[in-house]
C-alpha cells in the first residue's frame, strides 16, 4: 500500500477508482494550476450512440488555479447533462437508485468547479463504501513517486455489463456513473 496523488474529477473513471483502492491515502490537489481539456471538468458515459464526454463550462478568468475556478451557467447544462445520463442510462438495472441523487446534485449550482467535484466525489464514495481514506491539500502538494495530476492514470481491464453492450460492444474506463448505474452494490467488487 502506498500514497497516491490523483487529480480532482468530476466522477472519476475507473482508473481512478482502480489506483485509489490500491492506496491507503488518496491526496488531492485543488492548488494545482488549472489544466484545460482535462477530467476536472469532465466525464464519459456510453449512450446509443457510443462514448459521449459530458463538460462543465466554466468562467475562463478564473481558470488559475483548480481551487478558484468558476463554473459558468450561461448556458442550462444541468438540464442538458440531466438528459443526456436519463437517455444513457434510464434502461440500467440501478438508474432508480441513483439516478435523482445525480439530478440534485447539478441542481445545486455551486459557484466552484471544486465543490461541484467534492458533493461528486462525496456521493461516489459513500455509494461505493471503499476503505482509503481522500485528503484535500490545504496547499500545493510537491510531487511524489506516484503523482497522477500531469499523467495518464493506467487502467486495468475490467469488464462488467453494459447497457448498450450488444450494440456497442464494451467501452472501458468510462466514468464511476456507468459502473454504478450498471453494477449497483457490485459496483466496488468490479473496481478492484
Amino acid at each position: 500500500m502506498h500514497n497516491v496523488i490523483l487529480p480532482f474529477h468530476l466522477f472519476p473513471n475507473v482508473a481512478w477508482w482502480q489506483q485509489a483502492q490500491q492506496a491507503t491515502e488518496v491526496q488531492i490537489d485543488i492548488h494545482e494550476n488549472w489544466v484545460k481539456q482535462s477530467h476536472r471538468s469532465r466525464f464519459d458515459i456510453v449512450g446509443a450512440n457510443g462514448v459521449q464526454q459530458l463538460s462543465i463550462p466554466t468562467v475562463k478568468k478564473t481558470r488559475k488555479t483548480l481551487r478558484d475556478v468558476e463554473i459558468s451557467y450561461s448556458e442550462n447544462w444541468p438540464v442538458l447533462h440531466w438528459r443526456s445520463i436519463t437517455s444513457a442510462y434510464n434502461r440500467s438495472p440501478y438508474f432508480e437508485y441513483y439516478g435523482f441523487a445525480i439530478e440534485q446534485l447539478f441542481a445545486t449550482k455551486p459557484k466552484y468547479l471544486i465543490d461541484l467535484n467534492l458533493k461528486a466525489l462525496e456521493w461516489c464514495y459513500d455509494k461505493l463504501q471503499l476503505p482509503f481514506q481522500v485528503n484535500i491539500s490545504a496547499s500545493y502538494l510537491h510531487p511524489i513517486d506516484l503523482d497522477f495530476r500531469q499523467q495518464e492514470i493506467p487502467y486495468n481491464d475490467t469488464t462488467y455489463y453494459q447497457v448498450f453492450d450488444e450494440k456497442l460492444g464494451f467501452k472501458p474506463n468510462l466514468s464511476v456513473l456507468d459502473v454504478l448505474f450498471n453494477c449497483g452494490p457490485e459496483s466496488a467488487g468490479v473496481l478492484r
